[in-house]
């Protein structure tokens, strides 16, 4: 079995274009996470009928749908995840984990600087709590 990649797509950048290149170079699977941000008022969470699936969602859907494409083109084994969360970064940690990842690769943040003072910055709130076993590569 070959190198798992994980990249954490916001939009169709050119962080992907990389990690595309990286999985063909390293002849990896490429996992192309996409987590949907919520905003949740109430203790009890949010209420969402059935799993979530990217088809549904227009930006990850033409996210998912391109690298696909662009994959087999490439003959580069390209698998969509999705996830709807309240914690971008807890998830991708999450995630990185779960599905045993060699590389995660996130484009770095384009948000204004008030933007990340009040949010945190999701690249280094990752950074800090990723386990030293998994690569992290900073794209941008």
């Amino acid at each position: 079995e070959g190198h798992r990649i994980m990249v954490a797509a916001r939009g169709i950048t050119s962080v992907l274009g990389f990690a595309l290149d990286e999985a063909q170079l390293r002849n990896a699977t490429l996992y192309v996470l996409y987590v949907k941000e919520i905003v949740v008022f109430y203790a009890g969470g949010p209420t969402m009928p059935g799993r979530p699936k990217w088809q549904e969602d227009p930006e990850a859907a033409a996210i998912m749908s391109t690298m696909q494409k662009l994959g087999a083109e490439r003959n580069v084994s390209v698998l969509p995840v999705y996830a709807v969360s309240e914690d971008a970064g807890t998830t991708i940690l999450d995630l990185t984990a779960t599905l045993g990842v060699d590389y995660l690769i996130i484009g770095a943040s384009q948000r204004t600087a008030m933007s990340k003072l009040l949010r945190g910055s999701v690249v280094t709130n990752v950074a800090q709590q990723l386990p030293e076993s998994i690569h992290l590569i900073i794209y941008g």
